[in-house]
Formats: C-alpha cells, sequence, structure tokens
C-alpha cells in the first residue's frame, strides 16, 4: 500500500510538471493550407498581361501575375484564396464579364511542408485563427476574425518589421511557431482579444506587402524580390510607372454616408482613368471588358446613393463622366 501511495504522488507530480514544463507551454505551430487563386487569362507578352492585370485590378479584385510553368506564358490570376468559396465567388464574378479561364488554380506547396503543423496559435475557445498559405512566390497570412473588421492596419515599422493591427488590443504578444520551410516570415507574435488581433512579423529585408480584407478574413500577402501584383499601369503622357513598395496600407468598412460613399466612388473613378486612354489607343478585348465591367459596377455603385444640394450636382457630374467613358469602352470594342 506505500509503494502504491508513492506511485500516485510521483504520478500526480509529473502531471503538473508536463502541464506546467511540456509540450503544451510551446509554442503552437501556425497551420498551413492550400490556396486556391482564378485564372483570368494568359498572355505571350508579359506587357499585355500586367497591362490586363492592372485594369482587373481597378475593379477591387486582388490580382497577381505569374509564369505559367508548362508553356511560360503570363498568367493572371485573382487570389489567393484560403477556401474554395472565395475562388468561386470570383469565379463567378469574372465569369459574369465574359472574363477568366473558368478553373481554379490550386497551390498545395505551403501544406505540404510541414508534418507538425498543428490547430491555430490561439486558444481553443477562441474563434480567432491564423493559417499561412502560398501561391508560387508569395506566401500569405490569413487572420480570421470573429466578425468582419471595421479597421484593418498594417504599418513597416522598419526595414524588416511589420504590425498588423484588426481592432484594438494592448495584450502580450505571444511567439508562434512557423511551418518549416517558411522563408519570407523569420517571426510571429501575436495577440488576440475578442474581435481584435495584433500581430508582429520579422521579415527578410526587401519583402514586399498587400493587405486586404476578404469578409471575416484578413489576408496578408508577402513577396520578394518583386510582388507580382506590383504590376505596370499607364501614367500621363503614355509612360508606365510600376506601384512603388506599399510601407503602409489601411483597409476600413464602408462608409455609411451616402456624401463619403460618393468621394469614394470619385476617387475610384480617379483610379480607373490612367488605365482609359492606351486601352483606347491600343485595344485589346480583354482589357476592354474589365474596365467596361469596372465602370459598370461603379455606376450601380453612384446611382444607388441619395444626395442633397451641391453633393447631388457632383454625383451628376460622376455619373456623367461615368457614363463617357463606357461609350468610348464601347466604340473601342466594335472596331
Amino acid at each position: 500500500m506505500f509503494w502504491l501511495c508513492v506511485a500516485i504522488v510521483v504520478m500526480m507530480c509529473a502531471d503538473v510538471l508536463v502541464a506546467k514544463y511540456g509540450p503544451a507551454s510551446r509554442p503552437a505551430t501556425v497551420e498551413t493550407g492550400a490556396s486556391f487563386s482564378v485564372s483570368a487569362g494568359s498572355f505571350a507578352a508579359e506587357s499585355k498581361a500586367e497591362e490586363f492585370a492592372a485594369a482587373l485590378g481597378a475593379s477591387g479584385l486582388p490580382v497577381f501575375v505569374r509564369a505559367r510553368v508548362e508553356d511560360g506564358r503570363s498568367q493572371v490570376l485573382v487570389g489567393p484564396y484560403v477556401s474554395t468559396d472565395e475562388a468561386e465567388r470570383a469565379q463567378r464574378r469574372l465569369a459574369a464579364w465574359g472574363l477568366g479561364e473558368s478553373r481554379l488554380v490550386v497551390d498545395d506547396a505551403m501544406r505540404a511542408r510541414p508534418q507538425e503543423a498543428a490547430i491555430f496559435g490561439f486558444d481553443a475557445a477562441m474563434s480567432t485563427s491564423v493559417v499561412m498559405i502560398a501561391a508560387g512566390s508569395t506566401s500569405s497570412l490569413v487572420f480570421e476574425m470573429q466578425g468582419t473588421p471595421k479597421a484593418v492596419e498594417v504599418k513597416r515599422t522598419s526595414g524588416t518589421t511589420l504590425d498588423v493591427e484588426i481592432g484594438e488590443t494592448a495584450g502580450v504578444l505571444e511567439p508562434l511557431q512557423l511551418p518549416d520551410g517558411v522563408v519570407l516570415v523569420q517571426r510571429l507574435s501575436v495577440h488576440s482579444e475578442g474581435d481584435s488581433l495584433r500581430a508582429h512579423l520579422v521579415v527578410p529585408d526587401g519583402v514586399e506587402n498587400r493587405l486586404r480584407l476578404e469578409g471575416r478574413r484578413v489576408y496578408l500577402d508577402l513577396a520578394f524580390p518583386k510582388a507580382p501584383w506590383n504590376v505596370a499601369k499607364p501614367a500621363r503622357g503614355g509612360r508606365v510607372l510600376s506601384d512603388p513598395a506599399d510601407h503602409s496600407a489601411v483597409v476600413t468598412e464602408s462608409p455609411r454616408d451616402d456624401r463619403a460613399q460618393l468621394d469614394a466612388a470619385a476617387a475610384r473613378f480617379d483610379q480607373i482613368k490612367p488605365f482609359l486612354t492606351p486601352a483606347l489607343q491600343m485595344p485589346e478585348p480583354d482589357v476592354l471588358a474589365a474596365l467596361a465591367h469596372s465602370l459598370d459596377d461603379l455606376r450601380a455603385t453612384v446611382e444607388r446613393l441619395t444626395v442633397n444640394g451641391d453633393a447631388d450636382a457632383d454625383r451628376t457630374t460622376l455619373l456623367a463622366a461615368i457614363a463617357g467613358a463606357s461609350s468610348e469602352i464601347s466604340r473601342a470594342g466594335d472596331r
């Protein structure tokens, strides 16, 4: 009986030690998964692919360009996404526009790497999670929140550090174990509290980033040395410029005030305008179609707004400008 009691005490002590110092105290490993993208088109010339991607990106879709392995053609894709549902929504949107090659592109390179990828690096009682995916030269950290975030911001605090803020939280950052083989993130620490999250990343010098919001999911895309989403875009005078590295980006909820929404629509039209002249001078069916549908979506948004006074005059002027641009695109397509 004495030795039985001793054995029980030893086992209880062992349980305490394991609970305090055992595997549970080690940082959780970030889960990995396959990525899903939608092929929007492929081109023999990289310049044509970038022109199409830039026009398509003006519609708000997350585009990127890569060289297709099987034939070397420049392929324009929308994504990457962590779920087929998101990719299929983008696919249906492209199909409704008469664009896209109607197929999903799956990249499971990240999912195949680690053998120890575990449940998300957060407390099991919480619905916030983080997962990592890859698409070609791009790696993406995906933060899934409890609800759609109202404000998301990424700040490049130095050449090798990024801070992501979703909502407001001031808790202590906890390190997470990165999957094997990850090179675009060297360290990751996260604190999650309710519907807010804060993350700190250490990345290699020269890594570029893109922030995007897809419903409850916040995507932080990372690439090196050239981000495939930084496609060339036309500027005044026919010159071609490339987007500089974006050191900070903010995604916020859509403004509820109609005046603010009208201002946002006018800003979107200003983003589209630089693509019109080169598209009209050298018409390409895919580029014209992308611009036409971007303008159609924008017109529908402005038509739904209800504003008064001077704002109503601004709304009428903007609708006239959109209609004029749409007419020019239509005439160019009939040539």
